[in-house]
């Protein structure tokens, strides 16, 4: 029994950690390289990463990874799925891309493989359609990013408002991009719009070009994770793929 036991808890239980980087119009690589660096710090540590690209291979390109499989294949040619992940010098390290298939066609693999790593950081193009919104809902933590340049940080307010339309509880860390000069108050401007008509604002986890915001996000990230399931790993995440594919 004793030996049974011990064995049992020896099994690795990833996190599943779920993370989407949303941007409205704005700098998409910015985020691409933010993405890159959140997984190659978290793996770095020690965690399981899986960075999907859902913007037409950018993300892979950022990279420098050199590909010829994607989920696409897996999905509509019966190719095997260790043929589409692609791992890294880190072991840790896996990334993929969706291929020549929609990002809401790509939901219900997205929900499958999140649960075997713990972390997975999902960067889809820029925008703000139906498919953005339920990427966002079903995500345990979502970043969503701004341009400090004149007025567009509204867009991430109008973004905001989508989502929260559907999930009220959507909480994002807001990262700006651009002007760094500009960043505190636009970052301001865009807490006290959301506080005025919204409700609560979201966190601001600051400026794309902030030394080391990779580590800061990863440690903001675990904490919401831990909130929002009380860190019971695989039951809670398991709960959030299944709305989340029973959404596609």
């Amino acid at each position: 029994m004793t030996e049974t036991s011990s064995t049992a808890s020896d099994v690795y239980h990833p996190a599943g950690r779920l993370v989407s980087l949303l941007s409205p119009d704005n700098d998409i690589p910015s985020l691409h390289d933010l993405a890159l660096k959140l997984g190659r710090k978290a793996a770095s540590l020690g965690e399981t990463v899986l960075m999907l690209d859902a913007c037409d291979g950018e993300l892979m390109r950022a990279a420098d990874i050199i590909y010829n499989r994607t989920l696409a294949h897996i999905v509509f040619e019966g190719a095997p799925l260790h043929d589409a992940l692609y791992v890294t010098s880190n072991e840790h390290f896996t990334a993929t891309a969706i291929g020549e298939m929609a990002l809401d066609e790509a939901l219900g693999s997205l929900a499958a493989l999140s649960l075997s790593y713990d972390w997975v950081f999902v960067v889809p193009p820029e925008g703000c359609t139906p498919v953005h919104i339920r990427l966002a809902g079903a995500s345990d933590v979502s970043v969503l990013s701004y341009d400090t340049k004149s007025d567009k940080f509204m867009r991430a307010y109008w973004m905001l408002d989508a989502i929260r339309r559907r999930k009220p509880k959507f909480d994002p860390l807001v990262v700006s991009t651009g002007d760094m000069s500009e960043a505190v108050e636009t970052a301001l401007m865009l807490s006290e719009t959301v506080r005025d008509h919204l409700g609560a604002p979201p966190p601001y986890a600051g400026h794309i070009e902030d030394l080391h915001l990779e580590t800061r996000l990863l440690s903001q990230m675990r904490e919401m994770f831990a909130r929002k399931t009380g860190y019971q790993t695989r039951k809670a995440s398991k709960s959030s793929r299944d709305n989340f594919a029973a959404a596609k």
